[in-house]
Order: structure tokens, then C-alpha cells, then sequence
């Protein structure tokens, strides 16, 4: 089979690298505004654009490794897949506990869930994953370590989203007024997430393909964001902030000391290989 890796060290991967560190040191900063600027009615499409902007780094290197037609099946399961959880949450209560989304983010599908969120959850998902998959091979580890990341995601998130008035609980709870359930629910929801991810990407069930930690971009600058919320709007957000500055580090780590990735290829018998 012929090689198709991706070059990691080159003059290319080495500007891609700064750009990424520049970018997340752009985002750290310029969260100060939104912590500490009204913009006013501006804010629906402001905030629709940016969750829109922040998936694209994680869509352009996902279709590096996987390829066009993996790429578009991943994007497509997994703008559907939030639409359909968050409004079976939003209209019963389950899993997350009883909420709702405000008129900050503009249009709702099925009159309940924003249009972004169908760009809001994918990064996220392909960030843990290919975390996880720097860390183990074996999927029974690697799908619920991705769902722990996924919910120290939502320990730096989702407390911003409440002090922005994103969406509010029907019963605040201990954690920034966020109820426990969020948590149980969101691991839930992340297992799944991750699991389905691994079988559209996987040869296997009991092997996880080892995913270019690029892939986490997007899950790095949305970090960078959220952590610099956390400690510039007032009160600091203190927890959340020291969480991000974890994840932030621990993502950057797997990022920037890389090996060279592989891109996925379909054998003969349309099984999911990498070179």
C-alpha cells in the first residue's frame, strides 16, 4: 500500500503549529471582550458566526486524515446527532436535567435547539477522540476516556454559558447553578457520541484508529476561549479557569509533540485501514 502519511515536522506543520498558538493566544485575550463589552443586538449572529468559525479548524484537518466521504458521514451523523439529543433534553428533562435555550443564539430547530449547536458538538467529539487515541489503542478505554474529556470540557463551558444567559436551568443547582444531572448526562451523551464516532471511523470495535491529534484544533481554541471567560468576567469563574488551563495544557501537549499522522484508507474489502 502506498505511504500517504502526512508530513508533521516539515516548514508547513511548523507555521500550521504557530498559527494554532497564536490563535489561541488571540482567543485567550479577545474573551476579555465578551466578559466585559454589550455588543448589543449584534449578539445573535456574532455568537451563530463564531461557534460556525471555531469548527472549521477540526473540519479541515479531519478531512486531511479521513478523507472527503469519511469526512462528510462524520459532519452529517454529527450535525444531526446534538439537534436530536438537545431537544429530547430540552422537552423532557432527559438526561441533562430541565432547560432551555435563550434568543442569544438566534434561529431554533424544531423550536428548541439554535442551528449552531449542529456545528457546536462535532469538534468537540473529534477533539476528545483523537486525545484519547494518543493515550490508548483499545476502544473500551478510549471511548469512556473521551467522554471524561469531554465532561472536564463542560466543567470550563458550560458555567460561561450561564453567566452569559446561553441557557438557563429550571432547577440551579451546587456547580455555578449547573445541576449535577448536566454531568451524568453530558458523560452519557459523550459515550455515545464517541462510540459512534469510533464505528464510523474504526476497522475494528476492539482497536481505536490513532486519530491526528490536529483533529483537537478546534477543541484547543474553544478552550482558550472559555478558560480566558472564566478568569476575565467578574466574578472569575475561578474552577472552570483552573480546569481550562489543564485541558489547555494537556491538549497543546498532544498537538504540538506529534508524531506523523496516517490517513485513513478503505482497503479492498472496504475495511477501514491506516497506512
Amino acid at each position: 500500500m502506498t505511504s500517504l502519511a502526512l508530513k508533521s515536522h516539515g516548514p508547513r506543520a511548523g507555521i500550521e503549529d504557530l498559527l494554532l498558538t497564536v490563535f489561541s493566544v488571540a482567543f485567550f485575550l479577545a474573551s476579555w471582550l465578551v466578559a466585559n463589552v454589550d455588543i448589543g443586538g449584534a449578539v445573535n449572529w456574532v455568537s451563530s458566526l463564531f461557534v460556525v468559525l471555531l469548527a472549521l479548524p477540526s473540519y479541515y484537518y479531519l478531512l486531511r486524515w479521513a478523507g472527503t466521504k469519511r469526512t462528510a458521514l462524520i459532519l452529517a451523523i454529527f450535525g444531526v446527532f446534538p439537534l436530536v439529543v438537545e431537544a429530547i433534553g430540552i422537552s423532557t428533562g432527559v438526561p441533562y436535567g430541565g432547560f432551555y435555550y435563550t434568543e442569544l443564539m438566534g434561529f431554533r430547530v424544531f423550536g428548541l435547539v439554535p442551528w449552531s449547536v449542529a456545528f457546536a458538538f462535532s469538534p468537540l467529539i473529534l477533539g476528545s477522540m483523537a486525545l484519547a487515541s494518543q493515550l490508548t489503542r483499545r476502544a473500551l478505554v478510549a471511548i469512556p476516556f473521551s467522554a471524561l474529556l469531554l465532561v472536564a470540557a463542560d466543567l470550563i463551558l458550560d458555567p460561561a454559558a450561564v453567566v452569559l444567559q446561553i441557557w438557563v436551568w429550571l432547577e440551579p443547582g451546587p456547580y455555578y447553578g449547573i445541576p449535577l444531572t448536566n454531568y451524568t448526562g453530558w458523560f452519557m451523551t459523550a459515550t455515545l457520541g464517541s462510540a459512534l464516532l469510533h464505528m464510523t471511523l474504526a476497522e475494528s470495535w476492539q482497536e481505536a484508529p490513532m486519530i491526528d491529534p490536529r483533529v483537537a484544533s478546534s477543541l484547543m481554541l474553544s478552550l482558550a476561549f472559555w478558560t480566558g471567560f472564566s478568569l476575565w468576567t467578574s466574578p472569575p469563574l475561578v474552577i472552570p479557569a483552573a480546569v481550562g488551563l489543564l485541558m489547555m495544557t494537556f491538549t497543546a501537549h498532544f498537538i504540538l509533540r506529534r508524531p506523523a499522522p496516517h490517513r485513513l484508507q478503505m482497503a479492498a474489502d472496504g475495511r477501514t485501514v491506516s497506512d
